[in-house]
């Protein structure tokens, strides 16, 4: 029993990347316990009549332990990346193939491209509604899946990939694109943290029918053997036996029941016809994400801060727990949110208006590493004067600015911008969740982040500072008050270059932005939309995928998404360029 529980559940083997890791700790572990019960049956074998419930019970804690070690094992990301590549292509042979190249140089050939399965999945309207609806998604969703698996690793997308999956996307909508990536990125958490590899393969179905009818029969035999192990045995001991018996056929019932319904054996051809007569499309449905954000904001962070008992901060500071006090106070005060359709609708345009324009790798290479900027140029020169707030900074520094600058700017109380739609709300919720990662999940955004720790302290001390000056605890008492600030000149040229705050740098992009009656927000927004997927695509996969088992984030759907479109930097032009030496070589 052992054995069988060690195995753990099929929906869970690992909780992080680093547990893959550890996969031949496990391997150890199987054998000396596979090896500690062998020696252990066969010293009770001349007197035990219980061995072949026994013997029944450890085979199929055997099979169970090893799916667990071998799930680990493909998990961990060097074998990974091996599961990505291909079969080896040695090519034509090639004394045949100069032959047959020979003969074809004074002919015109046309070549007609064969349309793959992938090819075909993508080119078909995925519209409509019900269950056929969910079911291609799910379809399209684990061909993507299968194409940009590498990317996890390090790997490139191939040419053809990239324009197939661009084309498919700038198709579709926001609503079925978003539940597209939920359903690729459940695919990539199964690997990455389930026995689905292991379990959904014909030996993989084998392995587990033996386990659950080794249990069963096990079971079996030893209930009809109760008049002799009650003589043998106390009732104690008799009932913590049933107790497991009971408790093993459950959970594998259970795990048969997920694995008859689980979205892999869906994806099997010859399972669908009968599976979409028996699935409620309630279960295609069910969600593969918690749908939500967290956020948090800087001024709330430095009132929170100043109310905090003085006694608490000092011991905090002498002992080194400032980090640990401030997860707990972030913990407390952040909040969590659904996130809205209107959310995912204008990223999924903001992002798929770049894509039509990047028709190339290197466009788009370039539209990747617009962080607002180019959100501001487009605008009316008036907008563009605002370029400074993040050509003149880091990405981290600029974060920061145009953070409190929305901030200030939310609680304006002459701001009429009511006919702006939902730039306001966007702009809210994505710099609250900004900031959220800045301070909570630093590894999503440290690519990019340069000098941040500091900027941020400089920062912190001066806000609370000022707040302390004026006697300020309330958020609204806050805004007015930065808003009356005169900030002429710039903060670098009235106090030097000492300290890195951006405080008022950002109360004097506040102040600039509520110049501009019309529009603001909409710009605004399209600049976070900017900072949001400069930093998604700038995060390394590694680190999206940490983020699976810990429920998702929209930064995560915001970079599969972005190189679904194209817009990334693995993406190889190899075919491309084969194509042209090919075609070089032809017209010689």
């Amino acid at each position: 029993f052992l054995l069988v529980h060690l195995g753990g559940p099929d929906s869970i083997t690992s909780f992080s990347l680093e547990d893959n890791e550890l996969w031949i700790r496990h391997l150890f572990g199987l054998l000396l316990q596979v090896l500690s019960a062998c020696y252990s049956l066969y010293l009770t074998l001349p007197k035990n009549k219980l061995w072949l419930p026994t013997a029944l019970v450890f085979v199929g804690g055997v099979i169970k332990f090893a799916e667990r070690t071998q799930a680990l094992y493909l998990a961990s990301l060097d074998h990974f990346g091996s599961t990505v590549l291909q079969e080896p292509n040695p090519g034509p042979d090639y004394e045949e193939a100069a032959a047959t190249y020979s003969s074809a140089i004074h002919q015109t050939t046309m070549h007609t491209p064969s349309t793959t399965k992938v090819e075909d999945l993508l080119s078909s309207n995925s519209s409509g509604g019900g269950y056929f609806s969910e079911m291609k998604l799910l379809e399209v969703a684990y061909a993507r899946f299968e194409s940009f698996k590498g990317l996890i690793v390090g790997f490139l997308v191939s040419s053809k990939d990239r324009e197939s999956s661009r084309i498919y996307f700038l198709k579709d909508n926001a609503i079925s694109a978003f539940r597209l990536i939920e359903y690729e990125l459940s695919f990539m958490y199964q690997v990455l943290h389930t026995k689905a590899v292991v379990l959904h393969c014909t030996t993989g179905y084998i392995l587990r029918a033996i386990s659950f009818v080794s249990v069963v029969a096990a079971a079996i035999i030893f209930f009809s053997l109760k008049k002799h192990i009650n003589v043998e045995f106390g009732e104690f001991e008799t009932k913590i036996t049933y107790a497991l018996f009971i408790g093993a056929i459950v959970l594998d019932a259970v795990s048969v029941f997920k694995t008859v319904f689980s979205d892999w054996i869906l994806m099997h051809r010859r399972h669908r016809r009968w599976l979409g007569k028996l699935v409620p499309s309630i279960i295609s449905r069910r969600s593969r994400w918690c749908g939500s954000i967290s956020r948090y904001n800087m001024i709330s962070y430095c009132i929170d801060r100043r109310r905090s008992l003085k006694l608490v901060n000092k011991l905090a500071d002498r002992f080194r727990l400032t980090e640990i006090l401030d997860t707990m106070r972030i913990m407390r005060y952040s909040t969590s949110e659904s996130v809205p359709d209107y959310l995912k609708e204008f990223i999924f345009n903001e992002l798929k208006r770049k894509s039509s324009k990047a028709k190339t790798l290197n466009e788009a290479i370039e539209a990747c590493q617009q962080r607002g900027d180019s959100a501001l140029l487009r605008n009316s020169l008036s907008y563009a004067k605002l370029k400074w707030s993040v050509s003149e900074f880091q990405y981290g520094e600029s974060l920061l600015v145009w953070h409190l600058a929305t901030e200030l700017c939310q609680h304006d109380p002459e701001d009429k911008s009511s006919y702006e739609g939902d730039g306001k709300r966007i702009s809210k919720l994505i710099s609250d969740y900004m900031f959220y990662l800045l301070v909570k999940k630093t590894t999503m955004l440290a690519p990019v982040l340069g000098n941040w720790h500091v900027v941020f302290q400089d920062t912190c001390a001066e806000a609370k500072r000022y707040l302390k000056k004026h006697s300020l605890s309330k958020h609204f008492d806050v805004y007015v008050k930065t808003a009356s600030v005169k900030t002429k000149y710039r903060a670098a040229a009235v106090k030097g270059i000492t300290s890195k705050s951006v405080f008022f740098d950002a109360c004097i992009l506040a102040q600039q932005l509520r110049l501009e009656a019309y529009g603001r927000w909409n710009v605004m927004s399209e600049v976070w939309v900017e900072l949001l997927s400069f930093a998604a695509i700038n995060c390394r996969p590694v680190v999206h995928a940490q983020q699976l088992s810990k429920g998702g984030e929209l930064l995560s759907f915001t970079w599969l998404l972005m190189n679904h479109l194209g817009l990334g930097t693995q993406f190889s032009e190899q075919e491309r360029q084969d194509t042209k030496k090919t075609d070089m070589g032809i017209m010689k």
